[in-house]
């Protein structure tokens, strides 16, 4: 049977989206495991034949067919502009039928990760020392040298986070706008030399101000490597990518403990320095000294690196424009897509659950020195000692994490595993079990710390395909995680020792509220995915052009959220 006279403005609609949903039907599932279009075409072969048996009339035209007859003569025109739009938006190659082999692809991988993991990694590694070392330091005489009140300690600690805070989400935004490997190179040598000259210090005063600089240059180094991360992988690569990164957190705070034994022990009164100015001396000078390196060998983009061939830049392009959401137009920083950003629930979700995770980062990686301590049986030697074992199986742990969560391609059933066995940990810090039971929970802690806080990066970015929501709901995520950090040093308060029983007991109650905003967020994905598989969100593709729905981000019906 035809179709009755319908008017023009509506029948062209019709026949757009007939053709809209035609050219992504294919690709309902692939982008969800990340998989490239070559895999899409071959399911377009059998969605057409099965939608010739399902919709043909009693002429035996397609339903389909009849609007094309009715519409496609008067506007072929500006139906084949459209669909050489889209084409092009997407794929960016002449060629439609251009693909990437996996072992070609699994080739420029190797080829980025030798070329980028090792440096940011490292610059991440003395990035998080620089914060955090002083917590080893304070066993070698900061309060009493700088006559420290009750609290005080605690009080330069967090403050770095003020300022940390207040500067991130702006560095996100402006860092493609510039050369993200000289941007990043600019911020490592500032933030160096304020962590060298804060050995200088004297006073309260001096400390509490070298910590605020300090806070404003490392506040854009993070966030912006995580959205550096994401010019060069797709979402089927980042949480591992990713975990290398965030593994230096880990890596750090190991490798810091044996830095300040090594020092506190060997050089304690040389040159009449107390040890812990050459503690924060050395490792601020040390960064320092990187960051020349830095532009010589981070490149500041897929069409900048000259490591890379014409052809790798060609297949790396064709990799990136493959995913939904993932055009030449989406990868430049726009006003719409940072509103999108801003309004949406999910930005904010992902920064509640980040605090959470992040009140247990900071504090336990500042303070557990002091806890080890504490505990009676370690003196402050053996105390930084014994934080190298605790911090290193939270690394093997995070990256054996990372790497399973892309192979199954699932973030928050790791990320809520995390926060269950962090809340075991603390829970045998907090009970009354002898010094083995108490010790051997600060291992429990890290095996859940880092994947908790690292996944959750990977999980928002693999989220938001398009780079302007993406910049801001991570530095939004990142701010709002980092906060944490001004009331983190005071769950371990003087006058708690030594057992901290509210910092513990503050800490089990925040993992708790992360996993359940993880796993209210993940039911969620799965409940969008699995409407947008029956078809119940294409109404939201009716009346646009091609261009127009590859444009929609994660808000396209052909959309598959990572879970």
């Amino acid at each position: 049977m035809r179709c009755p006279p319908v008017g023009n403005r509506h029948l062209f609609s019709l026949a757009t989206t007939f053709l809209t949903r035609l050219s992504y039907r294919s690709r309902t599932m692939a982008y969800s495991h990340g998989n490239t279009n070559e895999d899409a075409l071959q399911r377009e072969n059998i969605s057409d034949s099965s939608d010739q048996s399902l919709s043909q009339g009693p002429d035996g035209k397609e339903e389909g067919a009849v609007y094309r007859e009715n519409v496609v003569e008067s506007k072929e025109t500006d139906l084949a502009s459209a669909h050489d739009g889209f084409q092009k938006e997407v794929l960016e190659t002449a060629d439609p039928h251009f693909t990437v082999s996996k072992e070609r692809e699994k080739q420029l991988i190797r080829k980025l990760d030798i070329r980028i993991l090792p440096m940011i990694m490292w610059m991440y590694l003395m990035s998080f020392m620089d914060r955090v070392i002083i917590g080893a330091a304070r066993l070698y005489g900061v309060e009493e040298d700088l006559n420290l009140g009750p609290n005080e300690f605690q009080l330069a600690v967090s403050i770095l986070f003020v300022t940390y805070c207040i500067f991130e989400t702006p560095s996100n935004l402006i860092i493609k706008r510039l050369n993200p490997a000289y941007y990043l190179c600019g911020l490592t040598f500032c933030w160096g030399i304020i962590a060298t000259f804060t050995a200088f210090v004297q006073n309260l005063g001096g400390l509490l101000a070298c910590r605020l600089l300090l806070g404003i240059f490392e506040a854009g180094f993070f966030p912006g490597v995580i959205i550096y991360l994401t010019i060069f992988y797709n979402k089927r690569e980042l949480a591992l990518r990713t975990g290398y990164f965030f593994s230096a957190a880990a890596i750090s705070s190991a490798v810091g403990g044996l830095v300040a034994y090594g020092i506190g022990e060997g050089m304690d009164g040389t040159a009449g320095w107390r040890a812990w100015r050459w503690i924060l001396l050395i490792n601020g000078a040390a960064t320092a000294v990187t960051a020349p390196f830095v532009p010589f060998i981070l490149p500041g983009s897929v069409e900048k690196a000259k490591f890379l061939t014409d052809q790798d830049r060609k297949d790396l392009k064709w990799l990136r424009t493959s995913e939904v959401g993932q055009t030449a137009s989406g990868q430049d920083l726009q006003k719409k897509d940072v509103m999108d950003g801003v309004k949406d629930w999910k930005t904010y979700a992902y920064g509640l659950a980040q605090f959470c995770s992040h009140l247990m980062l900071y504090s336990f990686s500042v303070f557990l020195p002091t806890v080890i301590n504490r505990l009676g049986e370690f003196d402050r030697g053996e105390s930084n000692a014994l934080t190298v074992p605790v911090f290193a199986l939270g690394a093997i742990v995070y990256i054996i994490s990372c790497w399973a969560s892309d192979r199954l391609q699932v973030r928050g059933p790791f990320t809520m595993g995390a926060f269950f066995v962090a809340i075991v940990g603390y829970a045998m810090l907090i009970s009354d079990g002898d010094v083995a039971v108490k010790f051997a929970g600060t291992f429990i802690v890290a095996c859940g710390c880092y994947t908790s806080v690292g996944l959750g990066f990977a999980w928002l970015a693999s989220n938001n395909p398009r780079y302007g929501k993406r910049a801001y709901a991570s530095g939004m995520q990142i701010t709002i995680g980092n906060s944490a950090g001004v009331a983190a040093p005071f769950l371990f308060a003087d006058s708690t020792e030594p057992r901290f029983i509210p910092g513990y007991s503050a800490s089990i109650a925040t993992l708790a509220v992360g996993m359940c905003i993880h796993a209210a967020m993940s039911y969620w994905f799965h409940k969008q995915n699995k409407n947008r598989a029956a078809g119940k969100e294409d109404w939201k593709m009716e009346g646009k052009t091609p261009e127009e729905v590859a444009d929609m981000g994660d808000l396209n019906p052909m959309y598959r959220y990572t879970i």
